[in-house]
């Protein structure tokens, strides 16, 4: 199958974007080393070339990942394994906008099976459930939320506008009847497992959701809005940025320089702050002096004109034994952007922020008329009710712990528990085996594993307890705007209720909807969560096999497990403190290591006369090597069919996307996904083993080529 390869680097259209906003899963929080296929988009955008002849294209294997980039007939498993495995699936999925049925699945599976429990007489019950429904049916009265507007928010836009002052306007932020913190968001987590819990400090974002999604994006400002969408800052905001910005009182003229300028503000300060992306590409050791430790007094040093003092205590947030963010200069950057002479820029990108929050409560409409321009149906009723209960700052928690318990069960939690604990035992004996290592750090690495903390389908400590919120359904009067911050009002009590608090591992859950399609490691907590999300039907397909569960649930938690260990998560030890695990000649045989593999994913061409970068991909790609050698292994001492393990991990990252949207392959922090499997495929011993491989065929390596990072 050849055609002609047009490479475009325009914006992608802003259907994509809410395609992409409402399948991908929410991103993570900085270091936070998850397993999604293609999340993790970094500032490292590329110009591809502009055009492309017949033929085609990636070295050592086609990249098949993109459509139209397919061969004619399927390859010899003993050639390429990836596109072998996925041949017929890709071949029926050429002309989709994406293809990446386990993502796209996740969302619909998680919504389809909770929405059921809901609407089903008896089926749950409790005042947590009855919030949860008036939350719910507010959101679906399209009519009552078109009525009101723009109305519920306009009254703390307003005392925004009318500031004359720098002032003012922390009079108006940091009063108790203001319910936003438009430039700071707040956690209550340990610092480590060790410490009672503190408060964590991030900047808040206003193109993107949150800073565990957003982080990534504000690396450098935007010369201009097509640099801007270049960037794709907007997935999970597109919808809302120029409807919100028209209701700011701007023309359409206007909306190009107002959206760069809205940006640019923010990133004069956000870009002093923390990124995976500046993680994987620093030296080592970055990771360990990123998160800082603050006390009261640091803060009132840090800022003394932006009120961020004044701001926590209005949030019940004055008490705590400690403050941590990840670097600093973010907050030094804002106290320097508040000063007079910014007033309406500061005062503008108040409001836009403000809306931006509020905005999934509003009228759909924003949402519904980039939908009409792209010739798309409007959200219905169920779409914009999940969509405003689906987030971390509502029932997010309430909607997976409904999945976890009463629809995946607690067999389902024994069975990944079970499945984890043998993946550490395997570590164990891959650690106890590797050469290198000193006896002083296998002592330490071993002590890691001992205390890795397995927070599988919940977090730490059990869901957040809804059962106290009330809220006023509509007959009472009762709006979906004023119940949201109703919610985040409790929400934050109860944060506030754990400050000084035992520490559990759990900071992670509360970052993002757990009902996301998903897993982590979290090195502060050492501890490996698998989110709700991630267990559909693809995941763990009905009657699974156990080579289906160890080829794709075994090499995942695998990924994760080797987080732990690699080179962020090496940096901190047993208790997530910033103490590194391995000794000076440990690291320097470890970055050997590390950097053969770098140099191996340099080689590898992706697109056309553009390679891979293996600084950039260093820690995802360390997690998968690690993660399919350890899987592997178990899968061998278990007895199991090998060549059905390593299909089921392949087909498990099936994926088609156009060739407009190939810069996504440039932009993410994990491998293209045929990669993912192939080079750690042909890395593997048991892979070998399983289908005969021989010098000669595409997959083969010398064995002194195959790169191991733990064993022998």
């Amino acid at each position: 199958m050849k055609q002609n390869k047009r490479w475009l680097t325009e914006k992608v259209s802003l259907f994509l974007a809410l395609v992409l906003a409402l399948t991908t899963a929410a991103g993570v929080l900085p270091v936070f080393s998850g397993f999604s296929a293609y999340s993790g988009f970094s500032a490292y955008s590329e110009a591809l070339p502009a055009e492309e002849e017949d033929g085609l294209f990636g070295d050592p294997w086609v990249n098949t990942v993109v459509a139209g980039n397919l061969p004619e007939t399927a390859p010899d498993p003993r050639d390429d394994f990836y596109t072998a495995v996925n041949y017929d699936e890709v071949a029926a999925h050429q002309g989709d906008l994406l293809y990446a049925p386990f993502y796209m699945s996740g969302w619909d599976k998680v919504r389809e099976a909770v929405t059921a429990l809901l609407e089903e007489d008896g089926a749950l019950s409790g005042p947590d459930i009855e919030a949860l429904k008036t939350f719910r049916e507010q959101a679906a009265d399209l009519d009552a939320l078109r009525a009101a507007g723009y109305a519920p928010v306009e009254p703390y836009l307003e005392r925004v506008r009318a500031c004359a002052s720098l002032e003012e306007l922390d009079e108006v932020l940091t009063a108790d009847d203001f319910p936003f913190s438009p430039f700071l968001e707040t956690l209550v987590a340990p610092p480590s497992l060790d410490e009672t819990n503190g408060v964590w400090i991030f900047p808040a974002l206003a193109f993107t959701s949150d800073f565990a999604n957003g982080s990534n994006y504000y690396d450098e400002p935007a010369a201009d809005l097509a640099a801007l969408n270049e960037r794709l800052p907007l997935l999970d905001r597109a919808s809302f940025v120029r409807v919100s910005l028209l209701a700011l009182g701007l023309k359409e003229a206007e909306l190009p320089d107002a959206v760069v300028g809205l940006f640019n503000t923010e990133v004069s300060y956000v870009s002093k702050g923390y990124s995976d992306t500046k993680a994987s590409a620093a030296d080592y050791g970055y990771i360990t002096g990123a998160l800082e430790r603050l006390s009261w007094e640091d803060l009132e040093g840090l800022c003394r004109r932006f009120p961020i003092t004044a701001t926590l205590e209005k949030y019940g947030k004055g008490n705590s034994p400690v403050y941590v963010t990840m670097c600093s200069d973010w907050m030094k950057a804002l106290d320097e952007l508040w000063t007079e002479e910014n007033l309406e820029e500061i005062k503008r990108l108040t409001c836009f922020k403000i809306l931006m929050e509020s905005a999934p409560f509003l009228t759909p409409d924003p949402t519904n008329l980039i939908l009409a321009e792209n010739g798309q149906p409007p959200l219905d009723e169920a779409d914009n009710a999940w969509q405003a209960c689906n987030l971390s700052k509502t029932f997010a928690p309430l909607l997976a712990k409904i999945y976890a318990e009463k629809v995946l069960g607690d067999g389902v939690k024994e069975q990944l528990t079970s499945l984890t604990e043998e993946l550490v035992d395997t570590y164990r004996g891959m650690i106890s085996e590797t050469e290198w290592l000193s006896a002083e750090g296998r002592e330490k690495v071993l002590e890691k594993l001992d205390h890795v903390r397995l927070c599988i389908l919940a977090p730490e400590g059990g869901y957040e307890d809804y059962s106290s919120l009330s809220l006023a359904p509509a007959s009472e009067g009762g709006s979906l705007f004023e119940n949201y911050l109703a919610v985040k009002d409790y929400l934050n009590a109860r944060e506030n209720l754990r400050i000084g608090g035992p520490a559990k591992a759990n900071m992670v859950w509360k970052a993002f909807p757990p009902t996301a399609a998903n897993c982590f490691y979290d090195p502060f907590s050492n501890a490996i969560n698998v989110l709700p999300g991630f267990i559909t039907s693809f995941a763990i397909p009905e009657g699974a096999t156990r080579e289906q569960l160890t080829g794709i649930m075994g090499f995942t938690i695998a990924h994760e497990l080797s987080h732990a260990l690699d080179y962020a998560g090496s940096q901190r030890d047993a208790y997530g403190r910033g103490i590194p695990i391995l000794t000076e000649a440990d690291l320097e045989a470890f970055l050997l290591r590390v950097k053969a593999l770098e140099d191996r994913y340099d080689a590898i061409t992706i697109l056309p006369d553009v390679t891979c970068r293996g600084d950039l991909l260093r820690v995802e790609n360390t997690a998968d090597l690690c993660g399919m050698q350890a899987a592997a292994r178990l899968a061998k001492a278990r007895g199991l069919d090998l060549q059905a393990f390593f299909r089921a991990g392949a087909r498990f990252f099936v994926m088609v996307l156009q060739p407009f949207y190939s810069s996504i392959l440039l932009n993410d922090t994990h491998a293209p996904a045929y990669l993912r499997i192939n080079v750690n495929a042909q890395m593997t011993d048991e892979f070998y083993e399983a289908f005969g491989v021989r010098e000669g065929d595409g997959m083969y390596l010398k064995p002194e080529e195959r790169l191991k990072i733990w064993g022998k």
